[in-house]
């Protein structure tokens, strides 16, 4: 990563850790890094669009918002 992506990854962990959020996973996909993170706080909640996949005949639901120039990504089974 380079230096200015290494910095905004580490401003939306530290924003993230503030909320409340743990982060599980982070790395850089073609347009931007991806935060993977366990919970998520309510005003992300707010901020986020779902997508729904299918893995094996089960159904997930995944979330995903913006923080600064990352994407931050959360899933609960249903």
């Amino acid at each position: 990563m380079s230096q200015l992506i290494s910095f905004q990854v580490e401003r939306a962990r530290q924003w993230l850790a503030q909320q409340g959020c743990k982060v599980v996973e982070v790395r850089q996909a073609k347009k931007r890094p991806v935060i993977t993170i366990d919970v998520a706080c309510p005003l992300l909640q707010r901020t986020a669009i779902q997508l729904i996949q299918n893995k094996n005949g089960q159904r997930y639901f995944g979330y995903s918002a913006r923080v600064g120039e990352c994407l931050v990504h959360w899933h609960q089974a249903n």
